[in-house]
């Protein structure tokens, strides 16, 4: 399943009476929104910069097989020479020769080049792949901290309410507006 940080954003949650913190929520997942969008921004950096790595190896690739068509017509012309004679072998021969160190020298060094970018980019990807996972799990125990915490709190504010409650139960039945209020300004004082 995958997320935008616009899902992330846009998702709501339903009210419960002991519920998270809504600003807390929202802050916290406009947080793992943006990081999300910036993730994705950066895989889509790299599979460009793949793309563009394969582009170049398949250009590498075009002009091997253009280097081996000449390397082909070198050969015929060098058995046309031959035919011809031995002095003009002999120099087709020392053309072709240093066209074809050349080219290979050239292919070799671009290859070498292409190869050491994608290993580059691998690490890079490891690297990434290594933080992606080092941020989740640091998510992770966030959220379980703060879980932690909630229940926590909502533990102490359940034993303040039993208390306000019996309280409310022992005073007359005519104050029961004021002890609404108490409660109201009580469980307010808690949450701050």
């Amino acid at each position: 399943m995958k997320f935008s940080g616009n899902d992330v954003r846009s998702h709501s949650f339903s009210s419960k009476m002991r519920g998270y913190d809504r600003l807390e929520v929202d802050a916290f997942l406009f947080k793992v929104a943006d990081w999300l969008d910036q993730s994705v921004r950066k895989n889509e950096q790299l599979s460009l910069q793949c793309k563009d790595l394969f582009e170049q190896y398949n250009n590498l690739r075009e002009e091997h097989a253009n280097l081996q068509k000449i390397l082909i017509s070198v050969n015929e012309l060098r058995d046309q020479a031959t035919a011809k004679s031995g002095e003009l072998v002999e120099k087709a021969e020392t053309d072709a020769e240093v066209l074809i160190k050349g080219a290979e020298a050239e292919a070799d060094r671009i290859r070498g080049k292409a190869e050491k970018d994608i290993e580059k980019l691998r690490e890079e990807k490891e690297s990434l792949t290594e933080r992606r996972d080092k941020l989740l799990k640091e998510m992770y125990e966030t959220f379980l901290s703060q879980i932690r915490t909630l229940e926590t709190e909502g533990v102490r504010m359940g034993v303040d309410l039993v208390r306000l409650l019996e309280e409310e139960s022992e005073e007359a039945p005519d104050e029961e507006s004021e002890n609404v209020i108490k409660l109201n300004q009580k469980a307010e004082g808690d949450a701050s």
